[in-house]
């Protein structure tokens, strides 16, 4: 699947568009993507609403592992938040794989605002579906 598709796919509809998400980099398992913030992404506190982070982490981690072709439902994910976004302007998502096999695959995705400091580090497990998914018109 080429970038541009998968690119098109996430970000035109569901919930990665309503956050603003996009994605940057998809290619043999690798994927980065950013949400620009805004007030709505806050919380009470001021800083940006753990959910935003999660909803990227797990939109980068499932766009990594969809660059290779197949489909993938989320099965776990733990996410450690080790800085607060309060003056970050803007999030990026880098996932990389750390198994890709038959039936599980386990992606890292780090979280970093505009000035390089890391707010998150997650594990995301993955369920490998038979067919491409969205991909194919959701046809497992």
């Amino acid at each position: 699947m080429i970038f541009d598709e998968i690119k098109q796919r996430v970000e035109s509809g569901g919930f990665a568009q309503h956050t603003g998400i996009e994605i940057l980099e998809a290619h043999d398992g690798y994927a980065a993507g950013r949400i620009v913030l805004d007030q709505y992404h806050g919380n009470p506190i001021g800083s940006i609403h753990g959910g935003c982070i999660f909803t990227l982490v797990d939109t980068v981690a499932g766009t990594a592992f969809v660059s290779t072709g197949k489909a993938c439902t989320t099965l776990n994910a733990t996410i450690d938040f080790l800085n607060a976004a309060i003056e970050s302007r803007e999030l990026t998502a880098r996932a990389e794989p750390v198994r890709i096999g038959n039936h599980i695959a386990v992606f890292d995705v780090r979280v970093s605002d505009e000035r390089g400091v890391l707010i998150s580090k997650s594990t995301v497990t993955f369920y490998v579906m038979k067919s491409a998914g969205i991909l194919d018109g959701g046809k497992a």
